[in-house]
């Protein structure tokens, strides 16, 4: 997922010698789940006639297709350690849903789109990715609703912390 340092600023437990706990990364790592899993609803949603507006909205999605499906469902067992296990070690093994055949085949083909950015109009309709973006953000929200719903609050970074105005 990119980057996945804290950022500058952020607050948690530090180290003696000021670096990042385990806890503070843990939880600014849930900010940076939070920015893929906000773009992709959001990118699943936007529709334009623009031919080139298209073309980046369908890279976009794609992109974070990829990003919150390898979160969910590591390609590598083992790679880098950036997976809900980091949070829930083996119990999330037993939580986590077999892979959909709409998120796999949203999955393969946005490594494709990936791959050759700006290959053509086709990559660009809704609907390459095997299913329409919608179907497959919904798809994805089940399993990451999942995730979420198993973290203790405290593990969550502030971008997930919903506070509701006192009336």
């Amino acid at each position: 997922m990119g980057n996945t340092s804290p950022r500058s600023g952020a607050t948690g437990d530090r180290t003696a010698d000021g670096a990042a706990s385990s806890g503070e990364r843990r939880r600014a790592l849930t900010d940076r789940l939070w920015y893929e899993y906000w773009m992709l609803r959001c990118t699943a949603r936007i529709q334009v006639t623009d031919p080139a507006l298209r073309q980046a909205v369908a890279e976009s999605f794609a992109l974070h297709v990829r990003n919150v499906v390898d979160f969910l469902y590591p390609p590598e067992p083992g790679g880098d350690g950036l997976s809900p296990e980091l949070w829930l070690g083996e119990r999330w093994r037993a939580l986590c849903p077999p892979l959909s055949p709409v998120v796999a085949e949203a999955r393969r083909r946005a490594a494709e789109v990936l791959a050759d950015l700006g290959r053509s109009a086709e990559a660009a309709a809704d609907g390459a990715l095997g299913a329409p973006r919608l179907a497959i953000s919904h798809e994805i929200q089940k399993v990451m609703d999942l995730f979420i719903s198993h973290l203790p609050r405290a593990e969550l970074g502030e971008r997930w912390q919903i506070v509701y105005p006192e009336e």
